[in-house]
């Protein structure tokens, strides 16, 4: 199968470092061959991508740098990043175009965003297109309008209303830009029916692809191991919040946690790491943290996360709206048991016994269920810990995430019209598990 792939990539975490790692899954699979469509030479990129004989790679610069006078301020970075994002993808698109040509493509693979740009007006031209977006815009811009009230208090009023106007722009143009692939893979399953109902998509030309993790090698002794549990049973438990310091992620109910759980002081203690965005900036409330529970600790680089997922007892993740989640994965590979909203979709096929779900919002419901897992932690936490891992390994390892893509662009790639991928899959009997 030859895959045309475009999206970003990268090795300082989150969405690019999720994307470099799918591909080079994919690659390691028989009778894959991926030439990417990117901002950077395949020298230059992640991990052993730059080894892969069955990869070739397109390059296109945005240009786009900081430092310059379009990026001193939070607001100009934001819109003029985004515009030289989209001259450079429609750059890309004519390179895959006229690659196609020359070498014809299976399939089209687009990862991270949904907008189509110059590839939507050439989908005639091309093999069937599948989308995996991580967000969709009507979601964000839902919370922008309900939270409105909160974020001023901590945003600038004309920052704050030119991003509003941004997203309402963007929904409306996703609202047809999410019809025209073959097929759209969503990141759980709460994330395709906030969309399908949102932009009015078809289930059928939806499927789920959970996001993969890096799974840590064991290398430790049993010895290590269980001189690491004793030391955990004599200091506090350490809970984290490891996100966005902006809209829909649940800041203000980490801020009640904190207050709720000052009896405990001296026996939890809750880091809260992570910072502002270009274009939502909850900082102005860190301040309303209960001191004697929890501490910002502010940006931590990727590399040095897994280390301290690997101290933590447990992740409190309250999002309001939340397609994927990575830090879910991320916290149970080293260990660490999960309370989160039942809107966190990467929380959806885990074990309950150490991905902890409550009702997005409800702020008794948050507490008793972290409550009640420091309990089980202080009685069974070497029998979490482990079950953690196994949980993630068992929903979360590139190669089965992997293969599962490859399944999907095959089932796309039956199916030449939009809409019909799923069931054109199914009448040919292609071996598929959608869940839905």
């Amino acid at each position: 199968m030859r895959i045309a792939w475009i999206g970003p990539l990268g090795d300082g975490g989150g969405v690019p470092s999720m994307g470099a790692l799918l591909m080079e899954s994919v690659l390691r699979q028989p009778g894959v061959s991926v030439e990417y469509f990117g901002s950077v030479r395949k020298e230059q990129l992640p991990g052993s991508l730059p080894q892969c004989e069955n990869l070739t790679v397109t390059t296109d610069q945005s240009g786009w740098q900081w430092g310059k006078w379009y990026s001193r301020t939070p607001m100009l970075s934001f819109l003029s990043g985004s515009v030289a994002r989209a001259r450079a993808y429609n750059r890309l698109a004519t390179r895959l175009i006229e690659r196609h040509r020359a070498e014809p493509f299976d399939c089209v693979f687009q990862f991270s965003w949904a907008e189509l740009f110059k590839l939507g007006r050439h989908l005639d031209e091309l093999p069937p297109l599948v989308v995996y977006p991580c967000v969709h815009t009507a979601g964000e811009l839902r919370w922008h309008r309900r939270e409105s009230r909160y974020a001023r208090q901590s945003e600038k009023f004309l920052m704050h209303y030119a991003v509003r106007l941004f997203l309402t722009y963007r929904a409306w143009r996703q609202r047809g830009e999410y019809r025209k692939p073959a097929m759209v893979l969503g990141m759980s399953r709460r994330f395709n029916e906030i969309a399908a109902e949102d932009y009015g998509l078809d289930p059928a030309a939806m499927g789920v692809l959970y996001h993969p993790i890096a799974l840590p090698q064991e290398s430790q002794e049993p010895q290590e191991r269980a001189a690491k549990s004793v030391a955990r049973q004599s200091r506090p438990i350490k809970l984290l919040y490891v996100s966005r310091i902006s809209v829909r992620k649940g800041l203000e109910q980490i801020v009640e946690l904190s207050r709720r759980l000052d009896d405990l002081h001296g026996q939890v203690q809750l880091d809260v790491i992570g910072s502002r965005t270009q274009w939502s900036d909850y900082t102005g409330h860190l301040k309303e943290l209960n001191p004697r529970i929890a501490r910002h600790v502010g940006w931590v680089d990727h590399i040095d996360m897994a280390a301290i997922y690997a101290s933590a007892d447990a992740l409190v993740l309250p999002s309001m709206y939340e397609p994927g989640g990575l830090v879910v994965g991320e916290a149970l590979a080293r260990g660490a048991c999960v309370v989160a909203s039942d809107e966190v979709g990467s929380a959806e096929p885990v074990a309950a016994d150490v991905c902890r779900k409550f009702p997005a919002g409800d702020v008794d419901a948050f507490e008793k269920s972290v409550r009640d897992l420091i309990d089980d932690i202080r009685t069974r936490g070497p029998e979490l810990r482990e079950h953690a891992a196994d949980e993630a390994r068992r929903h979360f390892a590139p190669e089965k995430i992997a293969l599962e893509l490859i399944e999907h662009l095959r089932c796309a790639a039956v199916a030449r019209a939009p809409g019909q991928a799923l069931e054109t899959a199914r009448a040919a009997e292609l071996d598929l598990v959608v869940v839905r």
